[in-house]
C-alpha cells in the first residue's frame, strides 16, 4: 500500500558518555537514515525503556565517592591506580601509587616483538622465481603433499605451510591476501633447502596429477621407501611438524616468543618491591583525567592494540583481577589474547601458547593500552577534552574464507552450514568398540562403571590429586593478591606508611 505520508528517522545504536559525565543517545550517520510511514510512528512514548534514558552528569561526589578505586589518564603516569581522596564542584584529588620503571619495562615488551625475524613476506610467484620452481610445485610441496609408499602406508612430504581448505596458516611463515599466499624469508630459506636436499620431488610434483604419487615414482632408481623415510625424519629436523597453524583472521606470537615474554614478566616482578613504589598526591583535575572501571565500556570504544603492547585490566567484572597487567600476544576480530603478569584462578594456557592460568581472551574496552597512550587528558579543570578515534578497531589480517572451521575453533566470517534435510528417516547409531577406547574403560579413556576413572585411579591416588590442586590454588590466590596491593599501594613495608587502606577479606 502506497503511503503519502512518512517519516524519516536515523537508528538509535547506544548512549554515549561525554566528557562532562552526562549521558546521551548516539544516532546512526545521515547516510543511514530510515524511511518509515508515519502510521508506524510514535511522537512520543509513555514509558521509555530506563536503559537507555538520556541522563544529566551527576555531582562529582556521587560518581567518584571518596575511596573508590580508578585509573589516572595524565600524561606522566598514564595507567596507573589510583584511588580518590576528596572531591570538590568541579575537580577531583586522587593518590597515585606506581613504580618508576614501569614506562620502560614497557619499551623491552615491545622490543621483544620488533626482535621477530621474517617481517617480509614474497607472493607466491615470486618464490617461484626466487628458487627456481614452477608455481604449481610451489603450491604444492608448501601444503601436503601425500607419497604412498610400497607397503601400503601414506606419508606427507610437504611443508605444510598452508591450509587452503581449512582456512589456516602458519606464524611467522605464510599468509594470504585476496588473491594470492605469501610466504616469509625464513620459509623461503626452508623452500630452497628442501630442493636441495631432495629435487626429486620437486620434479614429481610438477607432472603429477590429482592422484597420490607413488614412492616409485619419485625414487625410480633406489630404495624408495628408505628414501622416504629419510626425507620424513630430515623435515622433522626442520621443525615442519611442530609449526603452529591459526586461521587466517588473527594474528599471534610464536610459542617461541610468548617464553621470551613470561621470562621477562618474570624478571620484572621478582625486582619489584614495596619499598620502590613511589606514591603521589594530585588535586584539581577534572573526571576526564580519571577512568572508572564502570565507565571502560563507554570510554574504551575504539582503543586500537598490536601484538606486545603492554595493557592493565580496568573493568572490575570477569575473571581477570582488577588492574593485572600483561602483553598481547594475539589479535582476533573482536578480542584478543593477553598473558599477564600473575596466575590467577580463571587463566589458561590459550591452548599451550603460554604457561597454566597466565592467559586469558578478553574483548578491546576492559584494557588500557600502556604502551600507545590514546586517551591522555588534560589534569587542568578547564582543560581540552582528550582526543579519541571515531571509527572503531577492527583488525584483520588476511581474507575471510567460506570454509569449515577446524574442530575447537571458532567459524569465520563467511561459512554458513548446509541446510537440513527434510525426511531424512530415523537417525543412524554406529556402534563403537568400547575396548578401542570410545567410550569405554580401558587405557583409561572412558569412566569406568565405579565412577571413579577406571580401575587404575584409586582413592589414594585421588587424594593426592586434590591436595596438589588446592596447594596450586592457594598459591595463585597469593601471587594475585600480592601484585593487586602492590599496584594500588597497598603493599608497605617496614617504616613505609599505608596510603589506600582497603578490607583484606574484599581481595
Amino acid at each position: 500500500m502506497w503511503c503519502r505520508h512518512r517519516r524519516y528517522r536515523y537508528p538509535h545504536t547506544c548512549l554515549k558518555r561525554l566528557d562532562s559525565g552526562a549521558f546521551v543517545k548516539d544516532y546512526e550517520e545521515a547516510n543511514k537514515e530510515v524511511e518509515q510511514a508515519l502510521q508506524m510512528s510514535l511522537s512520543e512514548v509513555m514509558s521509555e525503556d530506563p536503559r537507555f534514558m538520556e541522563k544529566e552528569a551527576p555531582p562529582l561526589s556521587e560518581e567518584f565517592p571518596e575511596g573508590s578505586k580508578v585509573f589516572f589518564l595524565g600524561e606522566h603516569a598514564y595507567g596507573v591506580a589510583a584511588q580518590i581522596t576528596g572531591t570538590t564542584q568541579d575537580s577531583l584529588s586522587v593518590v597515585l601509587a606506581f613504580f618508576p620503571s614501569d614506562k620502560a619495562e614497557n619499551e623491552e615488551f615491545k622490543s621483544v616483538v620488533r626482535n621477530r625475524m621474517s617481517e617480509h613476506y614474497f607472493a607466491s610467484f615470486k618464490v617461484a622465481d626466487m628458487v627456481g620452481a614452477s608455481s604449481r610445485a610451489i603450491s604444492k610441496i608448501t601444503s601436503s603433499f601425500m607419497v604412498i609408499t610400497s607397503d601400503g602406508q601414506k606419508v606427507n612430504l610437504g611443508l605444510s605451510l598452508k591450509f587452503e581448505g581449512k582456512g589456516m596458516k602458519v606464524i611467522d611463515y605464510s599468509r594470504k591476501n585476496n588473491k594470492y599466499w605469501e610466504f616469509s624469508e625464513k620459509a623461503v630459506q626452508l623452500i630452497r633447502e628442501y630442493k636441495t636436499k631432495a629435487p626429486e620431488v620437486f620434479r614429481a610434483v610438477e607432472r603429477s596429477g590429482d592422484a597420490m604419487t607413488k614412492s616409485t615414482e619419485i625414487f625410480p632408481n633406489e630404495d624408495s621407501d628408505a628414501r622416504v623415510k629419510e626425507l620424513k625424519a630430515w623435515l622433522a629436523t626442520k621443525g615442519v611438524r611442530d609449526f603452529e597453524p591459526v586461521s587466517l583472521v588473527c594474528d599471534q606470537l610464536k610459542k617461541d616468543t610468548v617464553r621470551e615474554i613470561e621470562d621477562l614478566q618474570a624478571k620484572f616482578t621478582q625486582g619489584r618491591s614495596a619499598s620502590a613504589i613511589k606514591k603521589a598526591i594530585v588535586k584539581g583535575i577534572p573526571r576526564q583525567a580519571v577512568l572508572k572501571p564502570a565507565h571502560a565500556v563507554y570510554r574504551l570504544q575504539n582503543q586500537r592494540f598490536a601484538l606486545g603492547d603492554r595493557v592493565t585490566m580496568v573493568q572490575d567484572s570477569g575473571s581477570v583481577p582488577l588492574s593485572a597487567k600483561g602483553v598481547v600476544i594475539g589479535l582476533n576480530a573482536k578480542s584478543m589474547d593477553v598473558v599477564w603478569d600473575v596466575p590467577f584462578m580463571a587463566g589458561t594456557t590459550l591452548d599451550g601458547r603460554c604457561s597454566q592460568y597466565r592467559g586469558s581472551t578478553v574483548e578491546f574496552n576492559t584494557c588500557l593500552n600502556l604502551t600507545i597512550a590514546q586517551y591522555i587528558a588534560s589534569t587542568k579543570p578547564r582543560g581540552p577534552p582528550p582526543q579519541q578515534s571515531q571509527s572503531p578497531f577492527k583488525p584483520r589480517f588476511g581474507p575471510y574464507p567460506a570454509v569449515r572451521p577446524p574442530t575447537g575453533q571458532p567459524p569465520v566470517a563467511g561459512f554458513h552450514p548446509a541446510p537440513a534435510v527434510a525426511n531424512q528417516g530415523a537417525s543412524v547409531q554406529i556402534l563403537a568398540n568400547p575396548n578401542r577406547g570410545r567410550g569405554g574403560y580401558v587405557n583409561g579413556r572412558g569412566v569406568h562403571p565405579n565412577g571413579r576413572g577406571g580401575p587404575h585411579m584409586t582413592n589414594g591416588h585421588h587424594r593426592v590429586a586434590v591436595s596438589m590442586e588446592k596447594q596450586i590454588i592457594s598459591q595463585m590466590w597469593l601471587l594475585v593478591g600480592a601484585l593487586f596491593r602492590e599496584a594500588l599501594g597497598l603493599a608497605v613495608g617496614e617504616g613505609h606508611s599505608t596510603l589506600i587502606s582497603v578490607d583484606e577479606e574484599g581481595l
